[in-house]
């Protein structure tokens, strides 16, 4: 026998329905902070980066701005924390916010020229699992005088091919800036690389730090790297992955 259900129950059902059917369809979007500042970049190619990623609501903020926020409390509203600066100045309490963050498990991804950022503060190097150095330093009996060039045709590899971060993307070739002599810590892990007689090996890796996954990505200067869909991939899955790790 089929019964029929009256128009109080039907309505009834078609709110509950409806609510359940929306919780499901909009889950809740990553929070992230993008950080500029020190160097020029083009605004509109690299936001729409971050634009083109679904899963994420973004803030930007530049510096010092910016490191005055991660000091505060205000900083547990994001997931994740995405540099693209290049900053010199930061206090000592900035500092101990850094390894705070770090210590407690939260996300930082460093894009490119971040790589340059605290000359003065030795901890960054630690943190980021490389840095490129503006003066020549000595490391392990070699000297290293950093270095960069435009407009390079780089052949990328995928070391980390099982890594959530380049899952999914295999081996690509990108118009971008190369930097040589970076000092890169032997301890992180590779996720991309190149043969590039004038680039640095390793262009992005995993560095743990306290009881972070720290990520850097090396790529990433200007427009012919922001529009192309592979690294459009790597960092949306950089993000993705890194908000997994996080532990506000």
């Amino acid at each position: 026998m089929i019964k029929t259900l009256s128009p109080k129950a039907f309505i009834l059902l078609f709110v509950l329905t409806g609510c359940i059917h929306f919780s499901i369809a909009q889950p809740k979007k990553i929070k992230v902070l993008v950080v500029t500042g020190g160097h020029g970049f083009k605004h509109k190619p690299f936001y729409d980066v971050f634009n083109a990623i679904p899963s994420i609501t973004y803030d930007s903020l530049v510096q010092p701005q910016a490191n005055a926020l991660i000091a505060s409390p205000e900083v547990n509203q994001y997931d994740v924390l995405v540099f693209y600066d290049l900053a010199d100045s930061i206090s000592v309490a900035q500092q101990e916010a850094y390894i705070r963050l770090l210590k407690k498990g939260s996300s930082m991804i460093f894009l490119h020229h971040a790589l340059v950022s605290y000359q003065k503060w030795p901890k960054f190097l630690q943190i980021v699992g490389g840095q490129y150095h503006t003066q020549p330093v000595v490391v392990n009996g070699d000297t290293l005088k950093a270095n960069y060039e435009h407009d390079v045709n780089i052949p990328v590899k995928v070391e980390g091919k099982k890594h959530p971060v380049t899952r999914g993307i295999s081996d690509f070739d990108v118009v971008d800036e190369v930097y040589s002599d970076v000092e890169i810590l032997p301890r992180v892990k590779p996720l991309l690389s190149t043969t590039h007689p004038k680039s640095m090996h390793y262009l992005a890796w995993v560095n743990h730090y306290g009881n972070s996954d720290v990520i850097c990505i090396q790529l990433g200067h200007g427009p012919s790297c922001y529009t192309n869909p592979n690294y459009r991939k790597l960092i949306r899955q950089a993000i993705e992955w890194s908000a997994k790790q996080s532990v506000k």
